[in-house]
């Protein structure tokens, strides 16, 4: 059973993944153009209210949702919202499985664990990527994990992800070369559920 729980968020994963590949793909064609400097004002909240959450970013995002079946647990969709501007990628989603509030809560807590588990390995494999650092993290009392990953051609991508209320929740951040460190955690440390 527990191989299920693995399988499902996998696929989410390297739905992702595959995401974040094609988005690094388009920002080497676009940073061989130069580049400017996108103004503090041009940073805006995003809220999603059925996904429950906000975070800062670099411009509008565009909004993807694929739907995929799951073992045991039936249909769910991945929504990912995407920005990608000269200062890099930066993308945030989540996966919304109805048939988890029919489960019992040790099934969600073994299937969270799935996902906070395989999050790293997925994303890197659909992004043609590896895994360079892997670390615990949470939100609040909601367990988390922070990924380093790198690309093709050496570049890097952050990842955020929390399994929080039965829902998972994952944070991409590609920097580009002329991003500083600092323009990452601005999009990483402004994440906030705000529906339980």
């Amino acid at each position: 059973m527990k191989k299920h729980y693995l399988l499902c968020t996998l696929v989410s994963l390297i739905l992702l993944g595959t995401n974040l590949q094609q988005q690094l793909a388009d920002t080497h064609t676009a940073s061989e153009a130069p580049t400017t400097f996108v103004p503090a004002q041009q940073w805006q909240e995003f809220s999603s209210r059925a996904g429950g959450f906000s975070v800062l970013m670099p411009g509008r995002p565009t909004e993807d949702t694929d739907s995929k079946d799951f073992p045991v647990v039936g249909k769910g969709d991945v929504h990912l919202f995407t920005a990608q501007t000269e200062l890099g990628v930066f993308i945030a989603g989540y996966l919304e499985i109805p048939g988890l509030a029919k489960q019992t809560p040790a099934f969600c807590d073994s299937f969270g664990k799935g996902f906070l588990s395989t999050i790293g390995e997925g994303t890197a494999k659909g992004a043609n990527g590896k895994v360079v650092k892997e670390t615990d993290i949470s939100y609040g009392a909601d367990p988390g994990k922070e990924i380093l990953i790198e690309a093709p051609g050496g570049k890097k991508a952050t990842v955020r992800a929390y399994f929080i209320n039965r829902r998972g929740y994952q944070l991409i951040v590609a920097p580009s070369s002329n991003a500083t460190p600092e323009i990452a955690n601005k999009f990483l440390d402004s994440f906030k559920i705000i529906t339980r």
